[in-house]
């Protein structure tokens, strides 16, 4: 049987009834938690005449996240030891009851009128009891999720959840707003009965079961829950995660008192129309980040998420950077959808790789301890802010802005140079190739490779594989571990690719064709030497025995001998290798340009008998590839 290390499983996310609860859930939270932000601020005075609006709007999130100092951390360690779903649903229906709580505070009230300044307090303390449950659902949440889904949807079911969350976030901020500048008991009392509902999805969650770490004794509750730090302090690729994503939410909390900021004093903005702008504005900020989902999806793999979520963080920090010196409101709305389209799809790739990385038995504590450092910059930031002095404090938010883009920035600089530069191969040139060969293949032709553990991870091995388009080197390669030397006709090396050829290093042979009335083909036979020096080496020898491209017809061609020419001398094993799904057209450009679900199939290695010559171990290969073929086109069958 062949293996499907790549390939997905095929169960439908969307056919996944717990998928579809958790989704719905979300949806109905997302747009409560707006309903309640935007109603926290008219409450604390931001119609007032000399009100700060970033002031205002740090004070709610530094008093939702002040519970979380305490409460995430054990969040984490409750869903390691308790049913996720039902922690859940108490968490939910613990936010409705305290808002049905504010329902009755603000019964009365007018659109625009504040809260008493000596009774602001009770707001602050519907904001803290909403986070109190917060801080505990959050991290649950993001444990459950691995738990619903089949392993090859975990990226995808993320960017669903993301995009869900924020499609509900900006329905909650364009209803919202009116609704709220019309009745701010009226949005409270909705917030609440969203939560109460949709709570009882979780009763409904049907979880994989879990497997607990094998334990000879039951550590105490304290050591539980430190585990994390010391999971932490092991497992540097985690520790790495954590810290980002820290970054990432330390800089999401300044762009979002920048926001209130920019519409309060730099775009002219008339103070009754503030809420409303501002409400634009985040939700354009969100339609960018459900974009963001939405090419998460598009891209489906979990491979090589790394490159692209540190590219996105280094773009969304420009985006960030620009928003601080621009002072027109309509570019600052291209500018929040930039921001929020790049930050969404590096949230959506960190958020899916801690998830993959963590065991099961310590995500809950993991994203705990998470949870808690994320909450603990958010409360520095947020205070930092809220406590600036009041008629400083919008204008102090554009430097402030312009220095957590330049952090950002940074480190998402630095980490792309780690990434593309890391790999396989000895030289930097190389692993930069490499990184970029898989990007493209496994999003553009949706690659999947099967029976990749047949390849020897050491030794020489030639892969002898059809050639039917162009890029068929390039699947080839982003499916294997170890970097390949190409043999190619000199023909064929353009001068246009040079920077190519020099990363990997190709041996070119010269056709039969050009080389005819030269002495002895002195030129191919230097070539051939060269393949045969490499294979001993230890090296990977990839090349087409057809010795031509099938382009839009798909019938093997018969073989060169000279593959056994070279099994022969290099003692190489030989590993066939079956390619389909590329393109179908004789056009080189549109091979390339062309999407497609191109997969590779490698089948078992062998060594040649020595008793057969070279054309009869070309022939015996091209059997083999024949019967691989067959394999795989019923191995795909089966799937389908």
């Amino acid at each position: 049987m062949i293996s499907t290390s790549n390939s997905p499983e095929r169960r439908s996310l969307w056919r996944n009834v717990s998928f579809l609860l958790m989704w719905s859930s979300v949806a109905a939270s997302g747009f409560a938690d707006r309903l309640i932000q935007l109603a926290a601020e008219p409450m604390l005075g931001v119609y007032e005449e000399n009100a700060s609006a970033a002031r205002i709007q740090s004070g709610i999130l530094f008093f939702f996240f002040v519970p979380s100092l305490v409460l995430t951390i054990v969040g984490g360690w409750l869903s390691d030891r308790l049913p996720r779903k039902w922690i859940m649903l108490v968490c939910d229906e613990g936010r409705g009851v305290v808002l049905l709580v504010a329902f009755f505070m603000t019964m009365g009230m007018g659109a625009a009128e504040a809260i008493p300044d000596g009774q602001q307090w009770k707001v602050y303390l519907i904001l803290a009891c909403t986070g109190m449950f917060a801080a505990v659902f959050n991290p649950t949440r993001q444990s459950t999720i691995p738990d619903i889904v089949d392993p090859g949807h975990l990226q995808q079911a993320n960017a669903v959840l993301a995009g869900i969350a924020l499609i509900a976030g900006m329905i909650g901020l364009l209803v919202g707003g009116p609704v709220i500048e019309h009745s701010v008991a009226t949005g409270v009392l909705t917030a609440a009965l969203a939560y109460l509902v949709s709570g009882w999805f979780f009763a409904f969650l049907r979880p994989t079961r879990r497997i607990a770490a094998p334990v000879s004794r039951r550590p105490s509750v304290f050591r539980q829950v430190v585990g994390a730090v010391g999971y932490l302090r092991c497992h540097r690729t985690t520790a790495s995660l954590v810290w980002l994503n820290i970054l990432f939410w330390s800089a999401a909390y300044v762009f979002n008192a920048a926001i209130a900021a920019l519409n309060r004093g730099y775009y002219g903005i008339a103070t009754e129309d503030y809420l409303s702008a501002k409400a634009t504005m985040v939700a354009v900020l969100g339609f960018g980040m459900l974009c963001g989902s939405v090419v998460v999806m598009w891209i489906r793999t979990r491979r090589e998420s790394g490159v692209v979520a540190m590219t996105s963080l280094l773009l969304a920090s420009l985006c960030l950077f620009l928003l601080a010196l621009n002072r027109s409101y309509g570019v600052g709305l291209v500018l929040a959808f930039g921001a929020g389209l790049f930050g969404g799809i590096a949230m959506i790739c960190i958020e899916t790789l801690t998830q993959s990385v963590t065991p099961n038995h310590i995500r809950g504590r993991v994203f705990g301890l998470r949870a808690l450092l994320n909450t603990l910059s958010g409360i520095l930031v947020n205070l930092a802010i809220w406590r600036l002095p009041e008629d400083a404090a919008d204008r102090l938010m554009i430097p402030i802005l312009c220095i957590a883009a330049g952090a950002l920035a940074l480190t998402a600089s630095y980490a792309v140079a780690v990434l593309l530069l890391g790999g396989p191969a000895a030289t930097a040139r190389q692993n930069v190739a490499w990184h970029l060969c898989r990007i493209y293949t496994l999003i553009w032709h949706r690659l999947e490779w099967r029976g990749r553990h047949r390849l020897p991870t050491t030794g020489p091995v030639i892969l002898a594989s059809n050639h039917t388009t162009g890029i068929d080197p390039m699947l080839i390669q982003a499916s294997v571990p170890r970097i390949i030397q190409w043999v190619m006709l000199e023909r064929h090396r353009h001068r246009l690719l040079e920077p190519l050829w020099k990363a990997i290093e190709p041996i070119a042979l010269k056709d039969a064709k050009d080389e005819k009335g030269k002495k002895g083909g002195q030129g191919r036979l230097a070539a051939v030497r060269s393949i045969i020096a490499s294979a001993r080496d230890g090296r990977v020898i990839g090349l087409f025995p057809e010795g031509g491209l099938q382009r839009d017809e798909r019938d093997l061609k018969p073989f060169q001998p000279g593959i056994g020419l070279l099994a022969r001398r290099s003692e190489a094993v030989i590993v066939p290798v079956w390619i389909d799904g590329t393109p179908r057209t004789r056009h080189m450009a549109w091979h390339f340009l062309l999407p497609s679900r191109s997969r590779v199939t490698f089948g078992i290695p062998y060594t040649p008998d020595p008793a057969l010559d070279h054309q009869a171990v070309a022939d015996d290969l091209r059997r083999r590839m024949l019967e691989l073929a067959e394999a795989a086109r019923a191995a795909r069958d089966r799937v389908s």
